[in-house]
């Protein structure tokens, strides 16, 4: 009997299926058939216990996105050419080299290809849960089937979610695609919209079920529908308003459907317990604030303490430092002290560029850091609020926007003062707070946040192209993004921030 197994060998199904090839064989030997693979609910189960712990590694992962996305946006700096955190913080910015030989290509292809592995699984799960009406049978004659499709329409989602973030177009494939044909690629925003409708159905699953996912599947705390529901609508708000690829199409979005998803968003830190190697692999968050890694670009320096430079300019820049900031000053964020440390040396080689230099590290995530044990947080709270409170300035009413930026983390974490009611006063607020409050969580949040505000420096990408090796396997043509390569202002940046 023949086998597709798009889990195992995605790009070559891809290929055969894109050329309008009548039929595909793949044998490996190393993996046993599908249908023997996932032959019982146990299977079925064992599968969806690893979902969550996939899309963790996918989205912190070293050779992934996390890192060069951060110094891109310039949220986080710095100048070593690991990861392409060089090649994607040069000033001025570069192409994205998308030939499948660049020393950095393990950065989108790792990262594609991990998020269709996960697709896959999630796919082949509700295959047999959905489609084929498999009940997954729990301890104690319990039905688990409900967990299982609410974890499998969430990693679903989140699968073409991130891909729609970063990605300029992609392939959408569910339980329920003919795989028989052609096979054209979707736009990001059709990617995204189908990343919002499996949020649909496992939010839906959530709200008509009850059960307590296992402590394995996600550590840390006990998950239950109401948790699992809260991370989904905070998913599908954040989804909407961070796949804009510029100001205009963020005007554009549908934010009483942002506000609607918010409202039923997270009430908890999402902060999975990592061990640095099971549940992390060699996580971006690491290495981007470990001693001798990355540092905090001036540009955040600066939105805390208004009187340190928003950009290094040169060697003698340290004698023109102010004194750090150790206690309580007015106007000053009390963060720059609590969650941020002041150092005296920056170890970037100077060859590479002043631009990247900064006399500031994160240290709120110390305590990971020194034992690379403990939770790793990817969507705060925080986060899920702001996104309420942009909600309600796009739709007008000041009022709630100002009443949540008041009672947040500004005013009881920065010891900011409270901000007025106007326009002006809550975008600024949601925008510092964007930054500094959610510095190194979900990844790509502040590439994000930048690009939706037309900010990313000119010709930075706005979004990656498929990956060079992809392409060549699937015979499309090669292309990428950045200066005078795509669409100014819509796949690669013609604005700025200073």
């Amino acid at each position: 009997m023949k086998t597709l197994k798009y889990n195992i060998l995605f790009t070559a199904l891809l290929a055969v299926l894109i050329t309008g090839c009548e039929s595909l064989d793949v044998k490996n030997e190393n993996d046993p058939d599908f249908l023997t693979a996932f032959s019982s609910s146990g299977d079925i189960k064992g599968v969806a216990g690893g979902l969550i712990n996939t899309w963790f590694i996918t989205v912190t992962n070293y050779d992934g996105l996390y890192m060069p996305l951060a110094v891109g946006a310039d949220a986080s700096t710095c100048s070593h050419g690991n990861a392409a955190m060089r090649d994607f913080s040069y000033e001025p910015r570069i192409a994205w080299d998308n030939s499948p030989s660049y020393s950095n290509a393990l950065c989108t292809e790792q990262f594609y290809k991990d998020m269709y592995s996960l697709l896959s699984s999630s796919n082949d799960i509700l295959a047999k849960v959905v489609t084929g009406g498999m009940i997954i049978e729990g301890e104690g004659e319990t039905d688990d089937t409900p967990l299982v499709m609410t974890m499998a329409y969430l990693c679903q989602g989140m699968a073409f979610g991130y891909v729609g973030l970063f990605f300029d177009k992609a392939f959408v494939v569910t339980e329920t695609t003919d795989l028989s044909g052609a096979f054209p690629t979707s736009t990001y925003q059709e990617v995204i919209t189908e990343a919002v409708n499996s949020l649909d159905k496992c939010i839906a699953v959530c709200e008509s079920s009850t059960f307590t996912v296992p402590a394995s599947w996600i550590p840390g705390m006990t998950y239950t529908q109401k948790e699992i529901g809260e991370l989904a609508n905070s998913m599908a708000a954040s989804f909407l308003s961070y796949s804009p690829r510029n100001k205009t199409e963020n005007d554009g979005v549908d934010w009483s459907r942002v506000l609607a998803y918010a409202n039923k968003g997270l009430t908890y830190d999402f902060s999975p317990e990592s061990d640095f190697y099971n549940w992390g692999g060699y996580i971006g968050p690491y290495y981007l604030n470990a001693a001798g890694w990355g540092q905090v670009d001036m540009r955040l320096i600066n939105l805390m303490h208004p009187a340190m430079p928003s950009r290094w300019v040169g060697a003698d820049q340290w004698d023109f430092l102010p004194t750090p900031v150790t206690a309580h000053t007015e106007g000053v964020d009390d963060r720059i002290f609590t969650d941020y440390q002041a150092l005296t040396t920056c170890g970037f080689r100077v060859e590479r560029g002043y631009y990247h230099f900064s006399n500031y590290r994160f240290s709120r995530m110390d305590n990971f850091i020194a034992t690379k044990i403990g939770p790793v947080t990817l969507f705060r709270k925080a986060e899920n609020d702001l996104l309420k409170a942009e909600a309600l300035l796009q739709t007008g009413d000041l009022n709630g926007a100002a009443d949540i930026i008041n009672t947040g983390t500004r005013v009881t974490r920065g010891k900011l003062p409270p901000i007025g009611v106007t326009a002006a006063a809550i975008e600024g607020a949601i925008w510092h707070e964007r930054f500094i409050e959610l510095f190194c969580t979900n990844c790509g949040n502040a590439f994000c946040f930048m690009r939706k505000a037309d900010k990313l420096q000119p010709g930075t990408p706005l979004h990656f192209p498929i990956p060079g090796q992809q392409l060549e396997v699937n015979l499309m043509e090669t292309y990428s993004f950045g200066p005078d390569k795509g669409v100014a202002g819509q796949d690669y940046s013609n604005g700025g921030w200073f």
